[in-house]
C-alpha cells in the first residue's frame, strides 16, 4: 500500500485543530465548574457538597476526574497528530505482509494496562 502522505498530514493538521478546541472547551469548563463549587460558599451545606459527605464523593473529587479525563484526551489528540507526522515523515511504501509480521512481534495486551496513555 502506498503512504498518502498529504491525507496524513491532513488528519494530523486535524488533530491539531481539535486539540485547539479541546483546549478552550476545558479552561470554559473549568472556570465554569469553579463557579459552581463557590455558589455553595463556605457554610456546612457549602463544605459537604465540596468535599462530600460519609464517605462520598464531593464535588472537588467529581470535577477534579473530569479535567483529568479531558487533559488525557487533549494530550492524545496532540499526540497523535505528532505520530502521524512521524509515520507519514518515515514511511513511503508498506505492504500488508510488512505491517502484519511488525505486529506479530508484539505482546499480546495486558487486559489491565491500557493500550495508549493511562488509567
Amino acid at each position: 500500500m502506498e503512504i498518502d502522505r498529504p491525507g496524513i498530514e491532513s488528519s494530523a493538521e486535524a488533530f491539531e485543530i481539535e486539540a485547539g478546541e479541546l483546549a478552550a472547551f476545558v479552561t470554559l469548563m473549568g472556570e465554569e465548574l469553579d463557579a459552581i463549587g463557590d455558589f455553595w460558599g463556605d457554610g456546612k451545606e457549602g463544605v459537604t457538597f465540596f468535599k462530600g459527605q460519609d464517605g462520598g464523593m464531593g464535588y472537588e473529587a467529581v470535577t477534579g476526574q473530569v479535567m483529568e479525563g479531558i487533559d488525557v484526551f487533549h494530550s492524545a489528540h496532540q499526540e497523535i497528530a505528532t505520530r502521524l507526522r512521524a509515520m507519514s515523515g518515515s514511511v513511503a511504501v508498506a505492504d500488508w505482509e510488512s505491517v502484519l509480521a511488525i505486529l506479530e512481534t508484539l505482546p499480546p495486551p495486558d487486559p489491565g494496562t491500557p493500550v495508549w496513555g493511562t488509567i
